[in-house]
């Protein structure tokens, strides 16, 4: 169970980090104007996959909580 808590853990970290969750305001524009147009949707489609998986990890360790 620790392993898929570890594993949502670092796929939430990683979504955080390639949506620019960790910035501020200022850095988050100079980066959005800094960026090309595909730039900006590889690093999206990243952070959604990575955080689809995060939370499907949270939801396994969650049923096999429930199940001990």
């Amino acid at each position: 169970m620790q392993f898929f808590i570890y594993f949502g853990l670092a796929f939430i970290l990683i979504s955080g980090i390639f949506i620019g969750g960790f910035t501020t305001g200022y850095q988050q524009r100079g980066n959005f104007y800094s960026e090309q147009k595909e730039d900006r949707k590889m690093k999206r489609k990243v952070a959604n996959w990575s955080a689809l998986a995060g939370i499907i990890s949270f939801a396994i360790a969650g049923i096999i909580h429930l199940l001990n």
